[in-house]
């Protein structure tokens, strides 16, 4: 049986943005319908991607909550074209992660990561040195400052795994990624460790895919399965220079069945356990 489409990405992404600016007032959603002149169940609706998108519904909410010109040209085009599959952003190529912001709502959200990297070691499971290292060597011209706050970003994000409603986080790494020296002395080992040390909580997996493995499906590249309770996944794409959303049903289904297969090929957990113990 064919799977049904949940919401487009599009509307996830905005009901997660007017989600959030609501509770940036500290208002109940009764209190932020009644404000509007719109029903409470309404405004329910809009939050969670459950109904039809109105402008006019999106223009009071934004005019209520005072949104800047720019965010409010883009919500509001999120509105216009709410129905469209896929999300296709364009991140300055000069500060990598400008767009972070859609990528961090959308994995607040989810209650489940499935990464497969084959170049570098996930962000969530990073040490501050290797964070400093990579976001170096891949980005363009940036300031001290900006390398800093990218670092910091990425490390707040981390919190995710040992909050009081875990997020659950499951990483398939080539072991090319992690063998892969960087930094000054002392630096590649204590990665490792942390790695390690990261893969031993109960909401973390971590498998590595070993060196001599046979080819596989997602030599394509990268990717990221998004999992949620109420809402159907999203599988995200990165490149330099862009990041795209995918949540057609039968996409989700070409990565799911390439994830199961890497799983097959990695380590299992434990095997990956003692394979980072030697590394380290």
């Amino acid at each position: 049986m064919a799977r049904r489409p949940g919401p487009s990405v599009r509307s996830r992404r905005l009901a997660i943005t007017l989600r959030k600016l609501r509770r940036a007032t500290g208002m109940t959603g009764a209190d932020v319908a009644k404000a509007v002149d719109m029903s409470g169940s309404k405004l329910s609706r809009v939050e969670s991607a459950d109904s039809g998108i109105y402008l006019d519904d999106v223009e009071k909410l934004l005019d209520f909550y005072g949104v800047t010109k720019k965010q409010r040209v883009y919500l509001l085009d999120l509105a216009r074209h709410a129905e469209q599959r896929g999300l296709l952003r364009i991140n300055n190529a000069n500060l990598p992660g400008a767009d972070w912001q859609t990528w961090a709502d959308f994995e607040e959200e989810a209650n489940g990561l499935l990464f497969y990297e084959p170049m570098m070691i996930p962000g969530l499971l990073q040490t501050t040195e290797y964070a400093n290292a990579i976001i170096k060597a891949t980005g363009h011209h940036l300031t001290a400052d900006e390398i800093e706050a990218l670092v910091a970003s990425r490390k707040a994000r981390q919190g995710m795994l040992s909050r009081s409603d875990p997020l659950r986080l499951h990483a398939i790494i080539e072991q090319s990624a992690i063998e892969r020296r960087f930094g000054g002395p002392g630096a590649h080992a204590r990665q490792v460790r942390h790695l390690l040390d990261t893969a031993e909580l109960p909401n973390v997996t971590v498998q590595v895919l070993p060196a001599d493995a046979e080819v596989h499906s997602a030599m394509t590249g990268a990717f990221v399965i998004l999992e949620y309770d109420e809402e159907a996944s999203l599988v995200l794409l990165e490149n330099k220079i862009s990041s795209l959303f995918l949540d057609e049903p039968e996409q989700i289904e070409v990565f799911e069945t390439t994830w199961s297969s890497l799983r097959e090929l990695a380590y299992t957990p434990v095997e990956t356990v003692e394979f980072l113990k030697r590394l380290a």
